[in-house]
């Protein structure tokens, strides 16, 4: 079977089960009024790491740096889908539940995939404090984070997941992690954190990784884990797939070879 018509049968599934579940027959689908239902969308959900910010070719003017870079306009290129690309620099839990839910569907959101919660850790935040000499702010600034990661964040991703799935019930869907931003080497990119300080950073970002996953897979969904893909292309390294300290909001992102990478680990959990 090809790929073409793999898809094809796929969709013909789903719109199948929803006639069956609302009582509707096929035939009953297949009108005018609702020609569109087989048009297969994917939706891309999330912060900064999946809007694209760091990687450049930015699609519009509205802060929130989508780039044409992105995993998610790569991804949908690949599957052939219509794209409603929501993801948006700065975004928290609350923000993608209030602001980018609105193109999801019972019938032809085909692909669904989430990046976010490293803004509700409060991230950009930590950074700032670890950039400093102060040793003792920094370790401080990263206990919170691990708290919050802890105690309230599994809850609100709880709760954002089960919003995404009532709303796209047919969909697949990708929950997609973040890397270790270190190589644990001391360089100017890296301000004046220093390879302990990264250390702990790298594993808040475990944390936050094993976190994630574990909410995901309490939801069915699958983790696309970009943490070993980044590994010796972080700051600092020969290689970096995540920019330093450049003065912008693009700070600590992946470049657009960390997009390529993000895309190869997310586009194989999309099934098709």
């Amino acid at each position: 079977m090809s790929f073409k018509e793999g898809k094809s049968r796929s969709v013909l599934a789903r719109v199948a089960a929803v006639a069956a579940v609302t009582g509707l027959g096929v035939l009953g689908l297949a009108t005018p009024a609702s020609a569109d239902i087989t048009i297969q969308q994917y939706v891309a959900l999330g912060d900064s790491y999946a809007s694209g910010v760091g990687a450049g070719d930015y699609l519009a003017d509205d802060g929130c740096y989508r780039s044409a870079n992105a995993y998610p306009r790569q991804a949908a290129t690949e599957l052939g889908e219509r794209l409603w690309f929501e993801a948006c620099s700065g975004a928290r839990v609350e923000d993608v539940v209030a602001n980018q839910l609105n193109h999801l569907y019972e019938v032809n959101t085909e692909h669904v995939t989430i990046g976010v919660g490293g803004n509700d850790a409060g991230f950009s935040t930590v950074l700032g404090a670890c950039a400093g000499t102060d040793t003792a702010l920094c370790e401080a600034a990263i206990a919170n984070a691990r708290n919050i990661i802890t105690t309230s964040l599994p809850d609100e991703l709880d709760d954002l997941y089960t919003r995404v799935r009532n709303r796209a019930f047919s969909a697949e869907i990708v929950v997609v992690g973040n890397p270790r931003l270190f190589n644990e080497t001391a360089c100017a990119g890296a301000l004046a954190i220093t390879p302990a300080e990264q250390a702990l950073l790298n594993d808040a970002a475990d944390l936050l990784a094993e976190t994630t996953a574990a909410v995901a897979a309490d939801h069915g969904f699958d983790f696309a884990d970009p943490r070993a893909a980044f590994d010796g292309h972080g700051v600092c390294s020969a290689d970096p797939w995540i920019l330093g300290y450049t003065g912008n909001v693009e700070s600590f992102h992946p470049n657009a070879a960390g997009q390529d990478a993000y895309t190869d680990v997310v586009l194989p959990l999309l099934d098709y």
